[in-house]
């Protein structure tokens, strides 16, 4: 928590401030005139503006604050402005608020509960030359012209905030702000319109791009007559991680069918206003989908629809339904939608009702990886169209594993303009030189996390033989990177059908086997394996969990499926137990693979050598020096 110092009662507020009380005395208006009424109000603010709508809230409802009886603030006013909040979190914010204002400039970062039950979500009006007039009078700024306000209506409010002092005359201040004006005020230089990117000419895809030169094969046949609609893929959801390229596929799918493409979200429907303006917005969107035929209607953040399933006993209960049931009637009407394919995109499938996923409205779910080596390659020199750059690229493949496609997109912007600024061509030396500041490992750090994956490897080869593709360490990591990924061991697990507690139980302790290797070698572990919720540890605790409370594999029956984003945590939470069941059997698989691999010294420690000298080992290798293994398989079993 931070804290600021209280400004003097009677100073004035800055011009900026004054400008934004004049858009907020209007939205709020009707609760205003009434000060003992309660409400909960949304305020839209243009982007980059909410601290000052804020403090300009604050100003009118919170000055001074008032509290109740048990010393709580009971005027609350909260900014979000790139962040999205949880429900409950919010919730725990303002429970104690009477007058409550929740300033945002993206609805889609609030809950549709939420926006649901605000007594007001209004869209705050962008500043006018009458309020630059009244808030230079609020301000105690001399000298406002009706000339000076409409040109000061054009700036922001972080310009304003910085030129205009009550200490500087007010027509030195817009004399400035003009000449910077005309200074940024260039006529463009002429530029070729690039042609749109087809799926065809695109990397990276995988699933996605097959599916997507399928689907465009087909809607050339309808067009021509030769199939009917019904021979049509309805549409697909598309699921990866931040950055993958989702939106940039519809783009680009859409070009290949040759089709127009229509952009929608809940947040975009949401921002329409209560329910009803939701809905109407909704069927909006399909009605100009259907009106564009053949075309793409591209549904982003499709997560957000949420499911009736879950929070079934929530007052926004019936809020959820009737949005999931109107989507539901969109995408699958009565009179069909021949000529449209939906398709929608997301970072996290798990919270989607099943009924949009059934065939006729969502019909596939693809799933989009981050990029490999050969297909970063394809993107940067996609990025760099019209610049040739030379050689394989492989010092850039390797210093960009685990990048998206967004990334790599910022990365080609930056060396063009490094480009630019040198009147140099692009090269690889120039790409390199882009890249983010790296840092080399010491030897101890390196070896450390050669270790780590080497457990991982062996473990995960003597339980599942056939799974390990590749083991590698890097050498060098991103010196300013949150999360800095320093190796792994990659597996490819068969698909099975059936499984028991044995297979859930060796894979905890593949796991587990990095942190067992460093505690045997080291007498110690390190942090590498925790933080995070798709950390080794976040993992194995998970699938402990969901065999003590989900899948009947654990000492009780009955199951539980949690609740939230994170249901399984959720679980834990509530359940001191299963806390302990689960603590239980990752200690017990975590001592089983410290058993296997002090019986596989020797070859941890070959291994171990062979990441610290190479880099990298095939799963080819690996197992070849495990194949003259001595143990039993029985010493493995569970």
């Amino acid at each position: 928590m931070s804290y600021r110092s209280a400004s003097p009662r009677n100073s004035p507020p800055s011009l900026a401030v004054a400008v934004a009380r004049c858009g907020v005395r209007n939205a709020l208006r009707p609760f205003l005139r009434r000060p003992d009424i309660c409400y909960v109000a949304v305020l839209l603010v243009p982007e980059g503006t909410a601290d000052y709508y804020s403090r300009a809230v604050s100003s009118l409802i919170r000055d001074p604050v008032p509290i109740d009886e048990d010393c709580n603030e009971t005027a609350v006013v909260m900014t979000l402005s790139d962040q999205t909040i949880e429900p409950r979190t919010l919730c725990d914010r303002l429970r104690h608020g009477r007058q409550v204002v929740v300033v945002t400039e993206k609805a889609d970062r609030l809950p549709p509960e939420f926006l649901a039950g605000a007594d007001l979500v209004r869209n705050v009006v962008r500043p006018t030359l009458q309020h630059l007039m009244a808030a230079s009078r609020t301000a105690k700024v001399p000298g406002m012209t009706h000339e000076f306000a409409e040109f000061l209506s054009t700036q922001s409010f972080d310009i304003i905030a910085a030129v205009i002092r009550p200490t500087r005359p007010l027509l030195n201040s817009v004399r400035q702000l003009r000449r910077m004006a005309e200074k940024r005020v260039e006529p463009p230089a002429p530029v070729d319109k690039p042609s749109a990117l087809r799926l065809e000419e695109t990397h990276g895809y995988g699933e996605a791009r097959d599916w997507g030169l399928r689907l465009a094969e087909d809607i050339a046949s309808w067009k021509r007559g030769e199939i009917a609609w019904e021979d049509v893929d309805r549409g697909a959801l598309l699921c990866g991680p931040p950055g993958c390229g989702k939106t940039t596929y519809a783009k680009a799918l859409a070009a290949s069918c040759g089709v127009e493409l229509v952009v929608a979200s809940a947040g975009r429907w949401q921002a329409a206003g209560h329910l009803g303006d939701y809905l109407k917005a909704m069927r909006a969107s399909f009605k100009q989908a259907q009106t564009k035929a053949p075309s793409i209607l591209f549904l982003d953040e499709f997560d957000s629809f949420g499911s009736r399933e879950v929070a079934v006993n929530s007052d926004n209960q019936d809020y959820k339904r009737q949005a999931v049931n109107a989507l539901l009637e969109c995408l699958d009407p009565s009179e069909g939608r021949e000529g449209v394919v939906v398709i929608g995109a997301t970072n996290d499938a798990s919270g989607i009702d099943p009924a949009l996923m059934r065939p006729g409205r969502l019909e596939i779910r693809i799933d989009i990886p981050l990029p490999d080596s050969v297909s970063r390659v394809g993107i940067l020199r996609q990025h760099l169209s019209g610049h040739v750059v030379d050689g394989a690229l492989a010092r850039f493949a390797r210093a960009t594993r685990g990048w998206s496609g967004a990334d790599i997109e910022k990365l080609a912007r930056d060396v063009r303009r490094l480009a630019r600024r040198r009147c140099v061509p692009v090269s690889e030396a120039l790409v390199m030189e882009a890249l983010p500041a790296r840092r080399f490992l010491s030897d101890d750090e390196l070896r450390r996390v050669a270790v780590h994956e080497a457990g991982h490897a062996v473990v995960g080869t003597l339980l599942f033989p056939d799974s390990l593709l590749h083991v590698y360490v890097e050498r060098d990591v991103p010196a300013n990177s949150v999360s800095r990924v320093v190796g792994a061991a990659v597996f490819q697990h068969a698909t099975e059908t059936v499984n028991t507690p044995a297979y859930y139980d060796n894979r905890i302790a593949m796991m587990l086997g990095g942190i067992a290797a460093e505690e045997l070698v080291f007498g110690d572990r390190s942090d590498g394996a925790g933080g995070d919720p798709l950390s080794d540890l976040g993992v194995a605790s998970d699938v402990a969990t969901r065999m003590e409370r989900c899948l009947g594999l654990g000492e009780a029956l009955s199951v539980e499926f949690g609740n939230g984003s994170r249901p399984l945590e959720y679980l834990r939470e509530r359940d001191p137990e299963l806390r302990r069941l689960v603590e239980v059997r990752l200690k017990a698989q975590f001592d089983r693979a410290v058993g296997m691999l002090d019986g596989r010294r020797t070859d941890l420690d070959g291994l171990v050598e062979i990441l610290v000298t190479r880099g990298r080992a095939t799963g080819d290798e690996v197992r070849e020096m495990l194949s003259d293994a001595s143990e039993d398989t029985a010493s493995v079993a569970p």
